[in-house]
Parts: structure tokens; sequence; C-alpha cells
């Protein structure tokens, strides 16, 4: 098979002779006047007339003196019907092309053609081409769309031929399109003005988060990249609109997973004169109006496990009640003592530090993965809120409201604080707070005390971002948007074949790295079995675990290396799903940082989710656990298809049925291709060296 420099070189040399001949490969003008789907939406319209298309080839077949060709624009394909004796006398000046001329063409290409509207013989509505012009000389050939394109990283790096490929990723950023332009018809319809705010802030506010930083060098300050819209949009409100919004980035230093992005859009809106019961409602009408508006009569969606019906009413849910109920907890009466307690019964993990707000964070989202929704949560804490106004029958209680769909919180809203005093004081806590440690604690803003000191009237908030997006579409955060963030690299073919020093390589930062001193220490093989029987509770998840365990201590004797590292690894790799299957693997490495375990097993657990941690594979460890991980669940589940499990299993079948898509069709084979790749190991002995250890048990 060609190389990729090999098959550019034979482009380059249709490329040198274009340019003899004359013929700019490169023209700016193009003389498009009909799109690609109306050629056959339109066709009793256009049918004999002349039109001028434009898109990029697809794909070429040749007949003798015919040439069929398809060309794809936005809106869709259509075919070029060309005869030889329909191209005549071309104007190479202006880029037109001979049919002897069209061996030059290749996929991917774009081309200008004009001719007339027809059906072919075999009734396929075309367009008989009197002219074929050249507009862009493609260099690279498109990837294949089945075989070219499966690693996640390259489609997500190369997002461009992603969505030239797969159609499906096509229309999934038209609806994330849409899904914005929804929210913008929706405000218009109740007279909202959208008006842009600062990105860079003095005091990055508004939300708990952890900010960027950078430095104006024309002041000498550093200002902060905006972690939420809202303290200024408020200003605004204090400044007399009624009715604001804005829908733009924000940036939260925190790490990457399935529903989080340090750079994402969101939207915020602030409505003066309005409570938190008249904006319940008001979400509730612009969820309905955007879904309508982006999927048309689909109510009902499928989400991370959750069947979530839109066409009901969204239920009310009162937060101290559901504590209650759960966990026998006074939420208005506790302490720091019985919340530490009740975490520990349950086996839930995360960021308590003796922190109150923290720990009954984490008891409500023990409780939140269970709830499908749509539904508000209502009636929070006041110390849960610094920025919410107090009930008046109830000071301790706030009117706040959150949207939980899919077992997660989508949105935030509130019936604003306007009180400058009480800010004050909320302020004075949540920075006695970060002065504590806590990075994600609120900073005092007393620019925006001094607005309220001046006066704003009563006022509903409201904010969600493109999670909503992800959401409906069931995606992980980064199949969500166009260019999601990734460690800047270089192809190395890219580098090759233009003889540059990969700059970008050299003085950028080295790859994403566990912050961990090589001489971690690790459990033992009991300890390690104790543990995960203390966070896995479902049995199919712990034999996994024991058969990538198994797997990876035969791969550690074949190479040499440390078996009980590499057996511990296995072990623990999935320590967090049944759990926190969202957030997985971040709360393993928190737990593993926390007990100081070995650097190595924390980078080879992070890379084996490298989609999700942007830690890639760098040593054999982390490769084979890639390649050993969705190995193990494939050849475990064709062995429940036979009478004698693994006894007996030929690599023949086993090869027979991955290549079968339908078969455990959950299992990622281009992960497993991919840690092959990095192992430089071969797919066939791969499945013959695991059949033989698993035969001899797990």
């Amino acid at each position: 098979m060609a190389t990729l420099k090999e098959l550019r070189n034979v482009r380059i040399e249709k490329l040198k002779t274009l340019r003899s001949m004359g013929i700019d490969p490169y023209p700016a003008v193009s003389y498009k006047d009909t799109i690609c789907a109306d050629i056959e939406s339109k066709f009793d319209t256009l049918n004999g007339k002349t039109v001028n298309v434009s898109g990029r080839v697809m794909s070429l077949r040749g007949h003798g003196k015919l040439l069929f060709a398809d060309i794809k624009d936005y809106s869709g394909k259509i075919q070029l019907y060309i005869k030889e004796q329909n191209i005549k006398a071309p104007n190479y000046k202006y880029s037109e092309l001979a049919f002897d001329d069209l061996h030059l063409l290749d996929v991917g290409d774009f081309i200008d053609a004009e001719g007339v509207v027809t059906k072919t013989q075999s009734g396929q509505i075309s367009v008989e081409a009197s002219k074929i012009r050249i507009l862009t000389k493609a260099l690279r050939p498109l990837p294949d769309k089945w075989d070219g394109l499966k690693d996640k990283e390259q489609r997500s790096r190369r997002r461009y031929l992603d969505t030239t490929v797969n159609e499906d990723v096509f229309q999934r950023y038209i609806r994330r399109a849409k899904f914005w332009e929804a929210h913008r018809e929706f405000f218009k319809k109740h007279n909202f003005f959208e008006i842009n705010i600062p990105v860079l802030e003095h005091i990055p506010g508004g939300a708990d988060a952890k900010p960027f930083v950078t430095h104006m060098d024309a002041i000498d300050q550093d200002f902060y990249l905006r972690i939420s819209h809202e303290l200024y949009l408020k200003r605004l409100i204090g400044g007399g609109y009624d009715r604001v919004y804005e829908i733009g980035p924000r940036f939260r230093n925190e790490g990457l997973s399935d529903e989080h992005l340090p750079e994402h859009m969101a939207m915020e809106f602030y409505w003066a004169y309005a409570d938190w019961q008249k904006g319940m409602q008001f979400v509730e009408d612009l969820f309905t109006f955007v879904i309508n508006y982006v999927y048309g009569d689909k109510k009902v969606f499928n989400i991370r496990g959750f069947e979530v019906d839109f066409s009901k009413k969204w239920e009310r849910v009162d937060f101290a009640e559901i504590m209650k109920k759960r966990y026998g907890l006074d939420v208005h009466n506790t302490t720091i003592e019985e919340v530490g307690a009740l975490l520990k019964k349950h086996n839930i993990k995360g960021d308590f530090q003796n922190n109150l707000e923290r720990g009954i964070d984490n008891l409500w989202k023990g409780i939140r993965k269970d709830l499908a929704g749509p539904l508000f949560l209502i009636n929070h804490p006041k110390y849960l809120s610094p920025l919410s106004k107090s009930k008046v029958d109830e000071p301790f209680i706030v009117e706040r409201c959150q949207p939980i769909i899919a077992g997660s919180e989508l949105g935030n809203g509130w019936s604003e604080l306007n009180d400058p005093l009480d800010q004050f004081d909320r302020f004075k806590k949540q920075q006695e707070l970060r002065d504590s440690g806590d990075e994600e604690a609120q900073w005092l803003d007393i620019d925006y005390v001094e607005m309220l000191e001046y006066g704003m009237p009563p006022t509903f908030g409201w904010g969600h971002s493109e999670r909503v997006f992800w959401f409906l579409e069931d995606i992980t955060a980064r199949e969500g948007v166009p260019f999601p963030q990734l460690k800047h690299e270089v192809d190395p073919v890219t580098v090759d074949i233009y003889g540059i020093e990969n700059i970008y390589v050299k003085h950028q930062p080295k790859q994403a790295h566990i912050d961990m001193p090589e001489t971690g220490k690790l459990p033992t093989r009991e300890e390690a079995l104790l543990l995960l029987e203390e966070h896995v509770k479902e049995p199919y998840q712990i034999l996994h675990a024991k058969m990538v365990a198994r797997g990876l201590e035969a791969y550690a004797l074949k190479f040499g290396e440390d078996t009980e590292l590499w057996y511990i690894t296995g072990l623990l790799h999935d320590l967090d799903y049944f759990e926190y299957p969202v957030e997985h693997p971040h709360k393993s490495l928190e737990w593993f940082k926390e007990k100081e375990y070995s650097a190595s097993l924390i980078q080879a657990v992070a890379a084996h989710a490298h989609d999700r941690t942007g830690v890639e594979p760098k040593t054999k460890l982390d490769a084979a656990i890639c390649a050993v991980d969705e190995m193990a669940g494939f050849l475990y589940a064709y062995s429940l298809m036979r009478p004698n499990g693994f006894e007996g299993m030929e690599v023949s079948s086993v090869k027979k049925k991955f290549k079968d898509k339908a078969f455990a069709a959950k299992i990622d084979r281009d992960e497993i291709k991919y840690g092959l790749e990095k192992l430089n190991a071969d797919l066939e002995d791969h499945i013959k060296f695991l059949v033989e250890v698993f035969q001899q048990g797990y």
C-alpha cells in the first residue's frame, strides 16, 4: 500500500502538469449559482435548464468516453454526467479542463461544473456538464470513511476531515448552530437584548471555578478569563436594562472529561422584576422552544442510559426533603462530623476537607446520579448559594432552581441577591474559604457590591452551557464541539514533507503527565482487591478487572517488566467507574494521588482513558492496558457464546467476530488497534496470547 507521502507526490505531479498547461489550480472565482440539494428537490423546475454547481469531488467513475463524478457541497451531493463530446475547447486561462484533462482530477478536489439538469438512462438526476473548472487541487487524499478515520483523537484534531467523510458529524454541528440560534429567536420573542460583556476580568466571579490568568502589558496588570457572565450582566440590570443575555465562551481551568471542557459556550440571561417561580416556567418554555426548533417532533431522548421525556411537566424536587429521605440528614441542622460520617458510610468519595458545603454537595451528587428528569431541584440551603436571595418565610433557604437531566445538573437559576450588605457578608465568607486553600471559592468583588449600593431591582438570573446540547445528542464534550482542546502536535509526515523542525513539539511543554514522585508505593494484591470490592459492586466489573490484571501480568512476564505493577494497575484501572461513570477515571486518579501510589500506575490509568484525560500512552504499560482492556471485554463476550468458554477458542473465529461490528458493539475496536500500534504488536498475535492466558484462568 502506498504511503501518504507517495500518494501526495502523485498529486504534486498532477499539480505541476496543470500549471505547465497554463491552468491556475487555485483560482479566486467560482460561478456557482445553484446548491446541490436543489437539483433534486427542484428538479421539475430546473429540468433542462443550465446551472452552475460547485463542490468537493467525492467519487470519480470512468467508462470510456463517459465520466461520472459525485460532488458535495454543504447541502448534499449531486452527480455530474460528463460526455467527451460535450467538453470541447476549454479555456485554460479560466481553469477549464478538456475531457482528456480530467485524469488530473482526484477525489477531494473542488470543482465548478456548468451543465444542463437532466436524468441519466438509469433515472439518476444529474448535471450533464459542458464545462469543468478546477477550483482547488487537493494534495492529500481523503481518508476512507470506514477504515481511515476511526481514531477519536485524530477525528478531533482533524475535524475538517471528520465532517467531510462523516455526514452524521457534519449534521451535528449544524444542529449545534441551530441550538444557539433557537435561543436567540426565543429571547428576541421575549424582548431580551444580547449585550456583549468582557472576557478579560479583573476579578473572576459568578461561579465556583478556577480561572485562567493572563497579563495585560498595556497596564501591567493580571487579568482573568471569565468563568461566568453573571456579574457584568447584573451590572447592566443595575444600569437600567430589564432583560439582557449573552451567548459566548467562558473558561474554567479544570480537568477534561466527557462532560466538561476548559473552554465552552454558555448562555446567561437576567430578567428584572421577575422571580424564580416565573423564571422556572420561562426556562421550561425555553427548553420546549429549543427542542422543537432543533429536533422537530422528537420529545423523548435517550441520554446516558436514561429515557428523558421533555413533553411532560417538569417535576419540582425539594433539596432538604430528598436529602432527608435518602440519608436521614437535616441539611439545615447538621455538623461536619455528621456529614463526614455519612460520606464514609455510603462510600462517597470527593473533595471534602472538612468543608461542610463540599460535603453536602457530595452527598447530593450521590442522589443526583439516579434521577432522569427533567426536573428542578429547589429550596437549597443558603450556605450553598452565595449569590441567591433568601425566601421571605424561610430565610435559611434560597430561591434557587437547578435543572436535573439524566443524572446531571445542566444549569442554574435564582432570584438574585440585591442587598449589598448581605452580598458583602456572603462574599467575605467565600473569600475566607479561598484564603484557607479553596481555589474554587468565589472572590470578594467589591466593585460589584458598590454597584448594588446604587440599586438593582428584583431579578431572576439563569445560566446553562452547551452541555445541554451534548446531553440532547448523547455525546461527549469533545464530540460536541468542532475543535476541542488538545495538546498541540504536528503530524510527523507533515514535518518530513516540508523538511522543517517540529517547532511546536520543541517549544511546547512536554506531554501531559502525572505530577507524582516516581517512587510512589503500590498496594499488595490483597489490598488492591479489597479496594476494588469496596468501590465496585457489579460482579462483571470485578471479573473484568481481574481479567485485565491477568492479561497485563502475562504481558509483563513476556516483556520482562514489573509483574506486580502491571497486575495491580489492571485490577484498579476502572476503580471509580461503578460509582462515577461520568467522572471516570478522574476520581480514581484523585484517590491514587491521595494514597501516594506509584506514578507509573497513575500514568497508566490516566492513559487508558486518554480521550477523557488528555494523557497519551508513553510507556509499554500504558500501551498494553489500552490493548488489553477492551480486548478482554470482547473475548469474554465471545466466550459466553461458546459451550466451552475459552477452551478450544480459535484465533480465526475471534477475528471473524471482531470484524462483525454488530457483535459486542460497545467494544471500542479502534482503542485496541491504537494500543497495539503503540505496543508495536499484531492483532492476531494479541488475540492468541490473551486466549491462551484466559484459558489458564483469571
